[in-house]
């Protein structure tokens, strides 16, 4: 045989095998984000153990709090192998005192990819602490929720169904903040797009855009593997990851945005929360690093300056909340 031949089949060999190899990453890729009840999802207990670990969290007292459970259906499009339809989300409301005179105020709190509802009780007590009910809940495909995860896709109508959920149970009125870490803070800023009736929004540790996110996590070549895997989810899921994007969202909104992010988060970068300072709008935005913290670390590791920006954040937020009420009651007055 021609030595030319040979140097062909020896390319192609290579080739198919590069390809080979890139589906089966893709698949695997894939199966550990959207899997339900996959790999590395946390239990109950286990995040338990893991909070307590770190400090700061009194799970006795949340224990002790008047939760009202509660689940929502949601029949979105069909996706997953048309599994979609009907995904319930386990939800925990918390109320506080109702407010005399005054909207009352609710603070929705989403938790990380892998993790579950009682990730988000180490940051309920700040909100408490102003006045806020608050709802905490596991995201499609973790905890007691069924579904699959979807990256931000999905989640950001189950966020809208939860928000509506809390307006018919508080009333019209009510203040609106949410709060969430990673995958969670890429639901909240996927969800701008959806919602314009929020009075802020707190995303810790979040990212620009679920490509560059998974490129950053996987260190994989963006071709052929990851462009491998970008169709992959669009043909397993109905979507691909290049159409979540958090960044577009923050550009198109005017919600008040508190970022905030470790200098030594290896998962997702500072400079993803970054960008995503640089395309806000809203002048009361605001970004903050914390030097030497890991992915989601920060509040551990710098419980009172954490919330203390919070505090000072959400204040400024609610006056402005405030102010655009008052506004639009004199317009309807007017035109009574």
């Amino acid at each position: 045989m021609a030595w030319y031949l040979i140097l062909l089949l020896a390319i192609a060999g290579i080739a198919a095998f590069i390809v080979l190899v890139s589906l089966i990453i893709a698949w695997v890729a894939s199966h550990i984000i959207t899997s339900p009840k996959g790999i590395n999802r946390l239990t109950f207990e286990r995040a338990r153990e893991i909070q307590s670990g770190l400090g700061g969290v009194d799970f006795d007292a949340y224990d002790k709090m008047d939760k009202e459970p509660f689940a929502i259906t949601r029949n979105g499009p069909k996706g997953h192998r048309g599994r979609e339809d009907g995904v319930r989300l386990a939800c925990e409301f918390i109320p506080a005192p109702a407010p005399v005179g005054k909207p009352a105020k609710c603070l929705i709190r989403v938790h990380g990819f892998s993790q579950n509802r009682m990730i988000s009780v180490r940051f309920l007590p700040v909100f408490q602490a102003m006045g806020y009910s608050t709802v905490i809940y596991d995201q499609r495909g973790f905890g007691e929720s069924g579904g699959f995860c979807s990256l931000g896709y999905y989640e950001k109508h189950d966020l809208a169904a939860i928000v509506a959920w809390v307006r018919q149970r508080l009333g019209p009125d009510t203040v609106i903040g949410l709060h969430g870490e990673s995958l969670g803070a890429i639901t909240i800023l996927e969800s701008l797009d959806v919602l314009d009736d929020i009075a802020f929004a707190v995303p810790d540790s979040s990212c620009a855009s679920a490509y560059s996110a998974v490129t950053a996590l996987t260190r994989l070549p963006a071709f052929p593997v990851l462009s491998i895997v970008n169709l992959w989810f669009r043909l397993r899921c109905g979507f691909g990851l290049k159409e979540i994007r958090p960044i577009d969202k923050v550009a198109a909104s005017d919600v008040p945005l508190l970022f905030l992010h470790g200098t030594k988060d290896r998962q997702l970068v500072c400079t993803e929360s970054e960008k995503l300072f640089a395309a806000a709008k809203n002048p009361l935005s605001r970004m903050e690093l914390f030097e030497g913290s890991g992915h989601c670390m920060m509040h551990a590791e710098h419980t009172e300056r954490y919330e203390r920006l919070v505090r000072e954040f959400v204040q400024s937020a609610e006056a402005r909340a405030a102010e655009k009420l008052t506004a639009e009651e004199a317009r309807t007055h007017e035109a009574v």
